[in-house]
Order: structure tokens, then C-alpha cells, then sequence
């Protein structure tokens, strides 16, 4: 089966490549990181984001995909499925960081008196350091956080992709210099974009969806996760685990993956 796989806002995707190697003899397909072609803003619930998707699949194949995404990746692989659903043969939305209810509402308020940062990681996200002198420092920086403890595999791919070289003429071009991959002030407006209007979808006919989020997850809540899946009837799945778990737990989360890919070949 084809997969197209999303990944979460500032983790380029190929930091999840020890998954993709996992799920063989299933091919992955991936957008290297959303947001950034101007062509396709963060603005407006993602749902430009959502296009982002559905033309790299046009540009990829012609066949239907099964969508997995983590965090930004599954909420816009569901908003895109809502669009094309013809395109999906399933969405897996790991840990997808859902404003809804009383919290939407929360959103909007904070996004008119310019709070929003508050309520979302952008408040934090917005001070993320840019560059290093060296890569090896680089690596030293991330992993020291706890957002970073991945499991080793996941965190050698991440590190591959995390940071480039600092362009020539940049005011931080040094030798050996480095800077972050994933712009952050991309990676802020996504968080401050993120959508209050998922109502609006309607769930795309004959395209089975199901939720998976952790139980000590701080991104996808609970009080948000639970009423979004009974108002659009979808199967939920809470697991031991924090936000970052597809990171953290490779063989857990593939093992995921493949019973998603079982039951979606069973219905077929």
C-alpha cells in the first residue's frame, strides 16, 4: 500500500524515515516540510496547507494513499481528505492538536486581544534559537531538551535534517555555521493559525479515519480530542505516551500503523 506521511510542525519529515524503513514492504511518499512555498500559506486553518498536500500527491501518483500524519500532519490529512476524499484510502491521525469547544472559542478571543501565543506552543516556539556555530553544537542544543529525547534511531535522522549550512552573505555565515532547517517563523504562524473551524468539514464518505493520541500528551487534549471524534464518528485510541511519540516509540507506533493498514485492507 502507498503512504503518504505527514509530518509534525518543525520536525522535517524525514526525521521519521527509521518508521518509513520499518513499514516495508510499504512504500512511504513525503512532502520534506509544509509551509514553506509561498505558494501554499500557513495562514487560514491550514486549510492552504491541506492543498500543499493534495498537489504533492497529485505530483507523486495517481493511485489513492493512506494517510498518516503526527500532529500538523494528521489534522491537515484530514482536512485534505475532507477535500479529495476520493484521493485517500484511509487517514491515521497520531496525536493531532485539536482546538475545539470551549478552547476554540478560548482561541479566537486570544487571537483578537493578541494572546494567542498563550495557548499555543508559538509562545515558546517564537524564541527557539536559529543557528550554532557548528553542527556538533547543533546536536549538543537539541539534545539537551526534553521535546528532543527521541528514541536513537529517530534522533540520528532527525539530526541528519534538523539544521544546513548558514548561506553565504547571512550575518551568521561563519565556517562551519549552521542554522535550522524549518524556518520558525514558519514554524510560529503555524501554531497561530491553528484551525477553530474544523466543523465546517464534512467527514469524506467511505474513508475510514481513526484518532490515535497519548495519554500524557500536552498537544492533543482530551477535552478537545474526545468531541471532535464523536461529531465526526471517528474510532479514537488513547496509548501510553507523550506528544512526540511516534519519535519516541518507532516500533510502537509502526505496529500502530500496520493494524491501521490491516483493517483498512480487510474492509477493502
Amino acid at each position: 500500500m502507498l503512504i503518504h506521511f505527514a509530518h509534525a510542525n518543525g520536525i522535517p519529515a524525514a526525521s521519521y524515515k527509521p518508521l518509513f524503513t520499518a513499514l516495508a514492504p510499504h512504500q512511504v511518499i513525503y512532502n520534506p516540510q509544509f509551509g514553506h512555498n509561498p505558494d501554499y500559506p500557513y495562514t487560514g486553518g491550514w486549510q492552504y496547507l491541506a492543498d500543499e498536500l493534495l498537489d504533492f500527491l497529485a505530483q507523486q501518483t495517481t493511485e489513492p494513499v493512506l494517510a498518516v500524519g503526527h500532529s500538523l500532519g494528521s489534522v491537515i490529512s484530514f482536512i485534505a481528505a475532507c477535500k479529495q476524499p476520493e484521493r485517500f484510502k484511509g487517514v491515521l491521525m497520531l496525536d493531532p492538536p485539536l482546538l475545539w469547544g470551549k478552547l476554540a472559542w478560548a482561541f479566537r478571543i486570544a487571537k483578537l486581544l493578541g494572546r494567542s501565543d498563550d495557548l499555543t506552543p508559538a509562545g515558546k516556539s517564537k524564541f527557539r534559537r536559529r543557528s550554532w556555530p557548528s553542527r556538533e553544537q547543533a546536536l549538543q542544543y537539541f539534545a539537551s531538551k526534553k521535546l528532543f529525547q527521541f528514541d536513537a534511531a529517530c534522533f540520528a535522522a532527525f539530526s541528519d535534517v534538523v539544521v544546513k549550512p548558514v548561506a553565504a552573505g547571512n550575518e551568521t555565515h561563519n565556517e562551519g555555521a549552521v542554522e535550522l532547517t524549518f524556518d520558525v517563523d514558519v514554524e510560529v504562524g503555524i501554531f497561530r493559525n491553528t484551525p477553530v473551524n474544523l466543523k465546517s468539514y464534512r467527514r469524506p464518505e467511505g474513508v475510514p479515519i481513526k484518532v490515535i493520541h497519548a495519554d500524557r500528551s500536552d498537544a492533543s487534549l482530551k477535552q478537545c480530542v474526545i468531541p471532535f471524534c464523536d461529531y465526526f464518528d471517528l474510532e479514537r485510541q488513547m496509548i501510553p505516551g507523550q506528544h512526540m511519540f511516534p519519535l519516541q516509540q518507532p516500533k510502537a507506533t509502526v505496529s500502530l500503523i500496520q493494524q491501521f493498514i490491516q483493517g483498512v485492507e480487510h474492509a477493502d
